[in-house]
C-alpha cells in the first residue's frame, strides 16, 4: 500500500501542473459559455454549442498528433536520446499544422452550406448567429493544436510548470477580452458571440507564440531557434509519429464525433435542451480535467519507464493511477448529485434550462465515474504505444452501440434529451471495462524498448 501511495504522489507531482493547465484551458470554454449565456442569451449560447460541436467532430481528434509528440518525447527522454527530441517536435508541428489547415477549411465550408442538408435538423435561426463565430474558432483551433505540441514537449521532459504558467496567462487574457468584446467596453462595439470568438483567437495565437519563445529561451528543453529555422523532417521518426498519431487521432475523433452527433440529436428537441446539454458538458468536463490531466502524466511516466526498460515501474504506475481515478470520480460524481440544482445557475438564469441541466446531471454522475476510468486506462495504454486496440474499442462502443442506442431511447421510447446521456454513459461503461482488462494484460506483457 505504501508503494501505491508513493506512486500516486510521484504521478501527482508531474500531473498537478498538467491538471491545472487542463482546468485553465477548460476555463476558457466555461468563461465563454458563462459570459455568452448570461450576457447575450440562450439563443446565442445554443448557436455557440452547435458551432463548437460541428467543428469539433473531426478537429479534436487531431490532438492525437500532439499526444504522439508527448509519448515519443517522453520515451526518448527516458532513454536518454536528447538530440532526437527537437525532431519529434518538428514532426508534430508539421503534421498538426498541415492537417488542421485542411480539416478546418473543409468544416467551415460545410457549415456555410448546411442548408443543403436541412441544417442537420437544428433550429435554422442558429446558423447565421454561429457563422461568424465558427470562423474565429476554426482559426483559433489551428493555433491551439500547435500550442498543444509545445505543451507536450515541455511536459514530457518533466517541465510542466512552464506550460501551465503560459496557459494560466491565456485564461486571464481570455476572460478580459471576452468581457471587453462581448459587452463592448472601452469604446468598442458590442460584438456578442462574435466577440467571444475573437477573444479565443487572440488568446490562442498568444499561447502558441509565448510557449515557443519560452521553450527556446529555457535552454534545458533541447530546442534552439536553429532547430526550427533549419526545418527538416526525419522520415523514420515521422513514420513512428504517424503510426502512433493516426490511431490516436482516429480514437479521439471517434469519441468526439460521436458526442457531437449526439449533441445534434439533442438539438432536435429545441434551443433550451441544446443549451442545457452544452452547460452540462461544461460542468462535467470541468471536473473531468483532473483525471484527464493525470492521465497525461500517467502516459508520460509510463512512456519514460518503458524507455528506461523498467517493467515493474510500469505496472506500479498503472495500478496506482487507476485507484486515483476511481477515488476522484466518486467524489466529483457525488457533488454533481448534491448540487445538481445549484451549479446550473452559474451559467444561465433561464429556469427551463436549469431544470433540464439538473436532470442531465443525474446521469452525468455515472458518466463522470466511468469516463475517468477509461481516460486513465487510455493514457497508460498510449504510453505503452498500444493504440490500435483502444481505437477499435472506441469505434465499436461509440458508433455501433452509443449512436443507435441514443436514437432508440430518444425517439422510439420518447425519453428526449436524457436518452442521449443514458446512451453515452452506457457506452463509456463498456469502454472503461474493456480498456481496464486490456491494460491489466498489456502492462504485464508489454515489450519495453529504449529505441
Amino acid at each position: 500500500m505504501k508503494s501505491v501511495f508513493s506512486e500516486i504522489r510521484a504521478t501527482a507531482k508531474l500531473g498537478t501542473p498538467l491538471v491545472l493547465a487542463q482546468l485553465t484551458t477548460m476555463a476558457m470554454a466555461v468563461t465563454d459559455a458563462v459570459i455568452v449565456g448570461r450576457g447575450v442569451g440562450t439563443e446565442a449560447l445554443a448557436a455557440m454549442a452547435f458551432a463548437l460541436n460541428f467543428m469539433n467532430m473531426p478537429c479534436i481528434g487531431l490532438y492525437g498528433f500532439s499526444s504522439a509528440t508527448s509519448v515519443l518525447v517522453a520515451h526518448g527522454f527516458g532513454a536518454g536520446q536528447f538530440k532526437a527530441l527537437a525532431g519529434i517536435l518538428r514532426n508534430g508541428l508539421f503534421l498538426s499544422l498541415s492537417v488542421a489547415l485542411a480539416v478546418v477549411s473543409l468544416m467551415i465550408l460545410l457549415f456555410w452550406n448546411l442548408d443543403l442538408v436541412n441544417y442537420l435538423g437544428q433550429p435554422k435561426e442558429l446558423i447565421p448567429i454561429g457563422k461568424p463565430y465558427i470562423l474565429f474558432y476554426g482559426a483559433a483551433f489551428i493555433f491551439q493544436l500547435c500550442a498543444g505540441n509545445c505543451r507536450a514537449f515541455c511536459e514530457s521532459q518533466n517541465r510542466p510548470w512552464l506550460a501551465m504558467y503560459v496557459v494560466l496567462f491565456s485564461i486571464v487574457l481570455n476572460a478580459l477580452l471576452d468581457y471587453t468584446f462581448v459587452f463592448g467596453l472601452f469604446g468598442l462595439p458590442k460584438m456578442g458571440l462574435v466577440g467571444a470568438g475573437l477573444a479565443t483567437l487572440i488568446c490562442s495565437i498568444a499561447q502558441f507564440v509565448i510557449l515557443l519563445f519560452v521553450i527556446i529561451r529555457n535552454g534545458r528543453l533541447n530546442l534552439s531557434f536553429a532547430d526550427l529555422r533549419h526545418f527538416t523532417l526525419d522520415r523514420p521518426r515521422m513514420r513512428k509519429h504517424l503510426s502512433l498519431g493516426i490511431p490516436t487521432c482516429v480514437q479521439i475523433g471517434l469519441e468526439i464525433s460521436s458526442m457531437s452527433i449526439l449533441a445534434l440529436l439533442v438539438g432536435r428537441f429545441g434551443a433550451e435542451t441544446l443549451a442545457a446539454h452544452h452547460v452540462t458538458i461544461q460542468i462535467i468536463c470541468l471536473a473531468f480535467m483532473v483525471p484527464l490531466g493525470m492521465s497525461f502524466a500517467v502516459s508520460i511516466r509510463v512512456s519514460q519507464a518503458a524507455g528506461a526498460g523498467d517493467r515493474a515501474l510500469v505496472h506500479s504506475i498503472c495500478g496506482s493511477s487507476m485507484l486515483f481515478a476511481v477515488a476522484w470520480s466518486a467524489v466529483s460524481s457525488a457533488l454533481f448529485l448534491i448540487f445538481r440544482k445549484d451549479i446550473p445557475r452559474l451559467f444561465t438564469e433561464d429556469q427551463v434550462v436549469i431544470g433540464i441541466v439538473s436532470t442531465f446531471l443525474i446521469v452525468g454522475a455515472v458518466f463522470q465515474l466511468v469516463d475517468s476510468v477509461q481516460c486513465t486506462a487510455m493514457g497508460a495504454l498510449r504510453g505503452l504505444r498500444d493504440v490500435k486496440a483502444p481505437m477499435l474499442i472506441a469505434m465499436l462502443c461509440h458508433w455501433v452501440l452509443s449512436l443507435p442506442l441514443a436514437w432508440f431511447l430518444c425517439f422510439t421510447l420518447g425519453l428526449g434529451g436524457i436518452g442521449v446521456w443514458i446512451a453515452m454513459a452506457t457506452a463509456l461503461s463498456l469502454i472503461s471495462l474493456l480498456l481496464y482488462m486490456r491494460l491489466a494484460r498489456v502492462s504485464k506483457t508489454c515489450v519495453l524498448q529504449g529505441d
